[in-house]
């Protein structure tokens, strides 16, 4: 499988769209109910770690960073996001996506990363783990989804490079 990983580009959104909001019917990636538009989407993410993951012309993944504070103490400290098509999962595409994400992510000057992922959620959980995240806790009915609450695994990686 020639799979390559590449910077986000605009036109690739609707592909995009189509993946997170499978993610999100799953009902185990996120508290969304649906996938936002791209403007909202755009808003939300830094412009500088921002990935695809692309198989014959086909984007299959996403990952991407989004700030956890607007104060500039946690400016190196991001929050990873990461979907791939159901068709593609157990291909080792999330694994090349968030490989290059952590590269990107401290090329950039990222010195922490973190991840809110759904306990039921073990590919996701041992994917992270496997990239060097460690889980810091768990917040216990963090929110509701679909009226019940949830909780979250809370996940961490410091950067080796940046201090």
């Amino acid at each position: 499988m020639n799979i390559s990983v590449r910077p986000f580009q605009e036109s690739d959104y609707p592909e995009v769209a189509v993946i997170y909001q499978q993610g999100i019917d799953t009902g185990i990636a996120t508290f969304e109910v649906q996938a936002p538009t791209y403007g909202d989407w755009d808003l939300r993410f830094h412009k500088s770690c921002r990935l695809v993951a692309v198989l014959d012309n086909k984007v299959i993944g996403w990952a991407a960073l989004s700030p956890v504070s607007k104060r500039q103490v946690y400016s190196g400290v991001a929050e990873v996001t990461l979907y791939v098509s159901p068709l593609h999962q157990g291909k080792q595409v999330g694994f090349r996506l968030l490989s290059a994400l952590i590269d990107a992510s401290e090329d950039a000057g990222f010195w922490t990363l973190t991840a809110h992922i759904f306990p039921q959620n073990k590919a996701s959980l041992a994917l992270h783990q496997k990239l060097g995240f460690r889980i810091l806790g768990v917040h216990e009915k963090i929110a509701r989804r679909n009226g019940n609450w949830q909780d979250n695994t809370f996940l961490e990686r410091r950067s080796a490079k940046i201090y």
